[in-house]
């Protein structure tokens, strides 16, 4: 099988710049058995002006310096790794100084060059939004990085529309960025409806498609109402998604047109061979007459002869016995 999918716990601004809500949902996204616990780590002055709308969620959204670091210790104890979406060089910063593994650079990012450079330095992961943004724009972007850099990022699809409406999630763009940006890891934003089985399923449906990473939206309680709730499922509901994917991931087996043990077995068994019609003397010329393609009780080997074409015309060495195969060696 190939490396398993990486999937992110994603939190966004759920915790609402509580320290003790961070702490819950903290809790809960490592119970989930997920790999990863990713927040949106957010300064609203390196966001977004004061006149605009959402200018006082923001600023309610920042935490000391000390949260994180406590929040980032608690998740590398527990063995996950922690991810961070920075919205400038100050946010990066603080993702290096608290312990953060990687960031992510959503779409509201992706022009911000600057960004870019410095965390593609100072990070080893960087997740790179690539929804929204138009193919020529991505092409620009990727096209100058070096080996080291690419190995570097996952390119991530999806966008939120609160929730994505099912149709709307053109997963088929998947499998056209992998193949456009072979060299490059692709992952999922998933943002379905949370409240619909949909969220266990779409997920399911995008992994056909070759992705790295899942990146799913948790939540204590949807009831609670907390934000970024409507594309988010509760612990207990995402240790039931991780199971989903870990119970079908193998199915995708590995990424090679070779057969497997299993499928060289069936081809054996189901395989027709050329067998002698009648009792054959050494000497005789094979004809249509003479031989068929047919399954027999002795297995198909890399000496049986598949093609009844490669046997009409040749002149058997040895006698071989009605019903028996013929060999390649035999001719």
């Amino acid at each position: 099988m190939k490396n398993k999918i990486e999937i992110i716990a994603e939190i966004a601004q759920g915790y609402e710049g509580n320290e003790k809500l961070t702490n819950l949902l903290t809790r809960g996204s490592i119970a989930s058995n997920a790999d990863a616990v990713k927040f949106q780590l957010v300064y609203a002055d390196e966001l977004a002006t004061s006149d605009y709308e959402h200018y006082q969620l923001f600023k309610a959204l920042e935490m000391k310096k000390s949260v994180w670091i406590d929040t980032c210790k608690q998740i590398h104890d527990a063995g996950k790794k922690v991810y961070f979406d920075v919205f400038g060089l100050f946010s990066l910063d603080i993702a290096k100084q608290v312990g953060a593994d990687g960031v992510k650079l959503s779409t509201t990012e992706f022009y911000n060059n600057a960004l870019f450079d410095s965390a593609i330095v100072q990070f080893d992961t960087l997740y790179l939004s690539v929804g929204g943004i138009p193919i020529e724009d991505i092409d620009k972007k990727l096209s100058t990085l070096s080996v080291e850099q690419v190995d570097k990022i996952c390119l991530m699809y999806g966008f939120q529309s609160e929730p994505t409406p099912l149709e709307q999630n053109n997963l088929g763009k998947l499998r056209l960025l992998k193949q456009r940006y072979s060299n490059f890891k692709i992952g999922f934003m998933d943002h379905s409806d949370g409240a619909l089985d949909d969220a266990y399923y779409l997920p399911l449906v995008a992994m056909g498609t070759g992705v790295s990473a899942i990146e799913k939206h948790i939540t204590l309680d949807r009831e609670l109402e907390i934000e970024d709730y409507i594309s988010g499922v509760t612990p207990s509901e995402f240790i039931k998604f991780v199971y989903l994917v870990r119970r079908f991931e193998p199915v995708l087996g590995l990424d090679s047109l070779a057969l497997t043990e299993q499928e060289e077995a069936y081809r054996n068994k189901a395989t027709k061979s050329v067998v002698a019609l009648s009792n054959l003397d050494a000497g005789d010329v094979l004809t249509l007459d003479t031989v068929a393609l047919k399954r027999c009780s002795k297995p198909i080997t890399k000496h049986s002869i598949l093609e009844i074409e490669q046997a009409i015309g040749k002149t058997l060495k040895i006698d071989i016995q009605i019903n028996s195969p013929i060999a390649k060696e035999d001719l």
